[in-house]
């Protein structure tokens, strides 16, 4: 359908003005009704269109209307006369288009295009993009088309001077498409369970069909993210009619998201009435992600001593909005710390809650006394069970000097004699030594069949006296000699330690007795 709205007659001047005289003389050749354009539109490829969707459609104009009518002179002149002045008859110049919505349930997103030159009986396209009402009702709708273009009007000519008019005309046509009947997704709700960062969580969505028509073996598919990663990505539904809803469940794992509300796609996949399969625009609904469980981590060391096994204490506790499943605790090795038992299980943690465990730990006989940070890891079970551990806690303990002893002088033996010696073992360390044994290593020039002495218990300074029968070779030197001298213990968890040796002076005199000889033992000379 094409409808002229009004020509409007624009004269062209094209060699001289002089020509006043010559439309008088019977040598002026003059030519009218050259060929006017006739411009339909139509849409060129598909026209159907859904509700909902932005589609483009591929817009074409067509001339369809005649090269040219000539009066009052031959054709050849005019040809000549056309081929000079590169004139177009029967061509739409400087075409223009503009796509309107009219009454369909549309928004036109192209404004107006420029065609330029449709030469008769060719086309010229455009794209146009348009975008269908979420609403649109299915059926057959006309868009409103306006052409604005030139053509070539009137030609007066002689030898020397051409003389043009050209009109501008307006004409109105249309384009049809057609709204098909569709199935149209809108989400209901959403909510999410166990979602934070590191866990897997579930996702569940209602969502109806708002179209006009049945989704055919719909399944509703939820779209992943750089956070969000579908365990269980697609759900089918069934038939789903107009006017229907429905609920579903989706497992999904979170990653590397700050808490807080945020959006996630949904989008159905159906078959048509026709039995074409059909995907709908994404839609999306809000869900949010929670902090869940956080934990602190604090430690306090009980027994722990360079070169010693001792324990810590570690509390942990939920500082996080949701509880936490299935608490367990594991410590790392941190040099000098080795983890003995390093590892407990707390039980659930409620937000605020905390609790306990004590974790063997032995300490490098190469550490020094003084504050060290131990790395603690917690693990939890998720909404499935599965386990989120969190990065590595550290918490600060202390650890004290090595377990010491100091002993006093043994006094004297003579060569080749046999004697019972004794000697003072003091406790110098910072803790209780239990069930204390002093062992006594005599190396050459001494002897002895009895080896250690059992002291009991040594609180930090306490001293006992400990007596070792012990002989001397009788061809052994006048001197000092050292005595190597450990102590074994218990420390407070059972287990056994060794202190580092201890050098116990005995010094050997010269063989024989007498009077002289008791008086400079008794001298200790």
């Amino acid at each position: 359908m094409k409808q002229r709205i009004g020509t409007i007659a624009v004269a062209a001047l094209v060699v001289t003005a002089a020509l006043v005289g010559v439309v008088g003389t019977s040598s002026a050749l003059e030519y009218t009704n050259i060929g006017d354009p006739t411009l339909e539109t139509t849409v060129d490829g598909p026209n159907v269109v859904q509700a909902g969707e932005t589609t483009t459609l591929a817009v074409t104009v067509r001339n369809s209307g005649q090269s040219m009518t000539t009066l009052n002179g031959p054709v050849r002149e005019f040809d000549r006369v056309v081929r000079a002045q590169s004139l177009q008859p029967g061509a739409a110049l400087s075409t223009t288009a503009t796509v309107q919505a009219g009454s369909a349930p549309v928004t036109v997103r192209t404004g107006e295009q420029s065609v330029g030159v449709v030469t008769p009986d060719s086309t010229a396209r455009m794209p146009v993009q348009v975008e269908v009402n979420e609403s649109a009702a299915a059926g057959t709708y006309r868009l409103p088309v306006e052409l604005r273009y030139r053509h070539l009007n009137t030609v007066l000519a002689n030898d020397d001077e051409t003389y043009v008019t050209y009109s501008t005309e307006t004409v109105r046509t249309s384009v049809v498409v057609r709204v098909e009947e569709t199935a149209r997704l809108t989400v209901v709700d959403m909510r999410g369970e166990g979602l934070s960062e590191g866990a897997d969580g579930r996702i569940e969505a209602t969502v109806r069909n708002t179209g006009s028509g049945t989704a055919s073996d719909a399944s509703l598919r939820l779209h992943g993210t750089e956070w969000l990663t579908p365990r269980t990505g697609e759900s089918g539904l069934g038939d789903l009619a107009p006017g229907e809803e429905t609920t579903t469940q989706y497992r999904v794992g979170v990653s590397d998201v700050a808490a807080g509300d945020h959006a996630v796609g949904l989008s159905l996949h159906y078959e048509d009435r026709n039995g074409v399969v059909v995907e709908t625009p994404v839609r999306t609904g809000s869900i949010r992600i929670g902090e869940g469980p956080q934990f602190d981590v604090t430690a306090s060391g009980k027994s722990l001593y360079v070169d010693s096994a001792g324990a810590v204490r570690l509390t942990v506790e939920n500082v996080g909005d949701e509880p936490a499943e299935d608490v367990r605790v594991t410590l790392r090795e941190s040099p000098p710390l080795t983890p003995v038992s390093g590892a407990a299980s707390l039980g659930d943690l409620a937000p605020g809650e905390h609790a306990s465990a004590r974790l063997r730990v032995e300490v490098g006989d190469r550490a020094l006394a003084g504050s060290y940070p131990l790395s603690v890891v917690v693990e939890r079970d998720d909404l499935f069970g599965d386990p989120v551990t969190t990065d590595p806690l550290t918490a600060g303990v202390e650890v004290g000097p090595e377990r010491t002893v100091e002993t006093e002088s043994a006094g004297s033996i003579s060569a080749g004699a046999t004697t019972t010696i004794e000697f003072t073992v003091t406790n110098t360390g910072e803790a209780p030594m239990r069930d204390a044994v002093v062992r006594l290593n005599a190396d050459s020039p001494f002897e002895t069949d009895d080896d250690t002495a059992y002291v009991g218990e040594l609180t930090p300074g306490e001293s006992a006296t400990v007596q070792f029968t012990v002989s001397a070779d009788g061809a052994a030197t006048s001197k000092s000699y050292a005595l190597d001298t450990t102590v074994a213990f218990d420390n407070a968890f059972g287990s056994r330690v060794v202190t580092d040796v201890e050098s116990t002076e005995l010094r050997v005199k010269a063989g024989g007795g007498g009077p002289l000889a008791a008086i400079l033992d008794f001298l200790g000379l």
